[in-house]
């Protein structure tokens, strides 16, 4: 197994309000991520400031600098053809690439990987569009979606039990330019993701404009939200032309505004954090200096915010932030009753789901399901990262190991089974033929429903192609699938759980696939449908096709002609013409002779006959055995590589 020592795993959560970094060894496999400091904070403003003497500025520190030349936050989007936008995130992760290295938390002489997430909500265009743009200031780099981070997080942080996590967990990540709700059934690599352009940074850009609007009311005397005068001086308040003024300086001059809404953000933050003391009292998070003119102090208090939050938003259609989420917390609600599939409990990801009405809409909306929070959910995605990091790295061999397994003696294995297959399923036709068709057909002959041999004949071949493609039929052979594959199974499980057991896992980890029959099998008359098993309805409705067409070419003169009706044939023959046989009506006290046990017994003695009948034909295509081989194949590679990803959650 490969070594990893000196390889260090470095989640990164890059966020358009705030980042984080956290790291572990990818040798230690018990070891909680540990923070990865910015500016001695475990997380920091997603800022970037350029200063005359000091050069780049990030995070807290960028803000802090109020004679930066310019100031940059929350520039994490999906505009990916804009070069500006480009430039910010190279500049502002080589500043964070090279601030770990000047504080010695990273060393070169490691081998260093970097695990960074992205919304769930990006196609797989952008995401490696993003991971390009990433890799120029970072070595190894692997963009994560942010869901499955949180989802090994709550994993390994034991806020959920694998069981949990084995069924559908909703993962509602509520980040500053969007809210991501991610469904992911069985902890499968591939999510159904919702993405939606809803942000915590739009609360913060309304109580930047709230305060402008709350000063100028008061001026005007119309205050309908809290009355300024009982909360600041008289002095503290700006007049109108200080107000037009302020205005003009922020289009002006992007820096003052960008400081201001960061401001808000802090007081917002502040505001969610101890709601209950600020219900009347406004928060205090310090005051914006511009051009030593102006104090600019974010106005945030309960009344302000539950007014900022219930007004509707030009950028979401005209509805109010709460209603916007409680809308498409709806829509997804609707979509996954669609699908059918009912979520077994909720995980709140993101800073902005600490805001207290997220999980009162949610347990309104989803009543019956629990939802669970992080008690950083700032750091749940760092620390999912470096989690996810650890186990993708640990695994690499493993799913090495399984791809080569699938492609070099799958394939080999289900073909050495086919021939028992092949043998059972047309015992099983046979005896199904007989006991369905043949022998109620002949008895009908004999009491005159059907008239003349050559009717019966035709009878016979139309009944047998109904009785091959009725629910009878269909669950014969579904019944000797479903058993041949167990044997097939048994021999996988056995060959991988050589590779499990090297890799510390449970034996028999990739050989739980389940198979269950599809309750509404009955209205695919002509395939076999299972829920896990649709790759082999093609397959199937050919191998029916054959059997009625080649067949039951033999069948009537097997049966018929073979024994059964032979003590009549010869005194047929007599009176009417061997030539005339299957033409004449034969009378009723001929017809006698053969009496009920006599069709049952002699149709008994001639299934052997019609089950090497079908045998060979199944085995003298050679087609069959080549679809056989190759559907059962693809199927059972489908089904190790999901359970493989699935392995890596209990690979330590």
């Amino acid at each position: 197994m490969q070594e990893y020592h000196n390889i260090k795993i470095i989640g990164f959560d890059l966020g358009h309000g705030e980042t984080a970094l956290t790291w572990v060894n990818a040798n230690n496999q018990e070891t909680t991520p540990q923070s990865l400091l910015i500016n001695n904070r475990k997380s920091q403003i997603t800022a970037i400031a350029h200063h005359p003497q000091r050069g780049i500025l990030i995070g807290d520190i960028a803000f802090q600098m109020s004679d930066a030349s310019t100031f940059d936050i929350a520039f994490k989007n999906r505009k990916f053809d804009d070069k500006g936008y480009q430039s910010k995130i190279t500049e502002f992760v080589k500043a964070i690439y090279q601030h770990l290295s000047a504080t010695t938390q990273i060393n070169h002489e490691d081998k260093n990987y970097f695990f960074v997430g992205c919304p769930s909500g990006w196609w797989q265009e952008e995401i490696a569009i993003y991971q390009q743009i990433l890799a120029a200031s970072l070595p190894n780099t692997t963009v994560v979606k942010e869901s499955r981070a949180a989802l090994m997080h709550a994993k390994e942080s034991s806020i959920f039990t694998i069981q949990e996590l084995q069924k559908s967990v909703l993962v509602i990540d509520i980040g500053s330019s969007t809210t991501d709700y991610t469904l992911v059934k069985g902890m499968a690599d591939t999510p159904i993701d919702f993405g939606h352009d809803l942000g915590a940074s739009l609360i913060d850009k309304e109580i930047f404009k709230k305060t402008l609007e709350i000063h100028r009311q008061y001026r005007q005397g119309k205050e309908d939200i809290i009355r300024l005068g009982e909360h600041l001086n008289e002095n503290e308040i700006w007049q109108l032309d200080e107000i037009a003024q302020l205005e003009d300086i922020f289009k002006q001059t992007p820096l003052y505004k960008n400081r201001c809404e960061l401001r808000c953000r802090k007081a917002k933050e502040e505001y969610f954090n101890f709601y209950d003391l600020h219900e009347d009292n406004l928060v205090n998070v310090g005051s914006e200096d511009i051009q030593r003119k102006f104090k600019f102090m974010p106005l945030v208090n309960g009344k302000i915010i539950e007014a900022i939050l219930n007004q509707s938003l030009s950028e979401l259609e005209h509805i109010s932030w709460k209603d916007a989420f409680e809308k498409q917390l709806l829509v997804v609600k609707q979509k996954l009753a669609e699908q059918d599939i009912q979520p077994s409990a909720i995980l709140l990801t993101g800073s902005a789901s600490k805001m207290y009405f997220i999980l009162d809409i949610c347990q309104n909306i989803f009543p019956e399901l629990p939802c669970k929070r992080d008690g950083e959910p700032e750091l749940c995605i760092a620390r999912g990262l470096a989690r996810w990091g650890r186990v993708y790295l640990r695994t690499a061999g493993f799913i090495d190991e399984i791809t080569s397994f699938l492609d070099t003696e799958l394939t080999s294995i289900v073909g050495k089974y086919i021939p028992i297959f092949l043998n059972k399923l047309a015992e099983e036709l046979a005896d199904g033929l007989v006991e369905e068709v043949i022998k109620s057909n002949i008895k009908s002959w004999r009491n005159r429903k059907v008239i003349s041999l050559k009717e019966l004949e035709i009878e016979i071949e139309n009944k047998a192609k109904t009785w091959l493609i009725s629910n009878s039929a269909n669950q014969k052979v579904t019944n000797c699938l479903l058993d041949w594959l167990t044997q097939v199974q048994n021999e996988v499980q056995e060959q991988t759980n050589s590779i499990c057991r090297k890799y510390g896992l449970p034996l028999g980890t990739l050989g739980s696939k389940k198979i269950n029959l599809n309750e509404q099998t009955e209205k695919v008359p002509t395939s076999i449908s299972f829920t896990d098993l649709t790759g082999l309805s093609v397959f199937v409705g050919h191998l029916v096709a054959l059997i009625v067409g080649v067949v039951l070419a033999g069948l009537f003169h097997v049966l018929l002609f073979a024994g059964i009706l032979a003590p009549i044939l010869g005194i047929v023959a007599y009176f009417a013409g061997e030539s005339l046989v299957k033409e004449t009506d034969i009378p009723g006290w001929i017809r006698n002779l053969i009496s009920d046990k006599r069709i049952d017994d002699l149709a008994t003695q001639k299934k052997p006959e019609l089950q090497q009948k079908i045998y060979e034909t199944l085995t003298t295509d050679s087609t069959i055995t080549i679809k056989l081989a190759k559907s059962i194949s693809e199927w059972l590679t489908e089904s190790v590589r999901e359970q493989a990803d699935k392995a890596r959650l209990l690979i330590a």
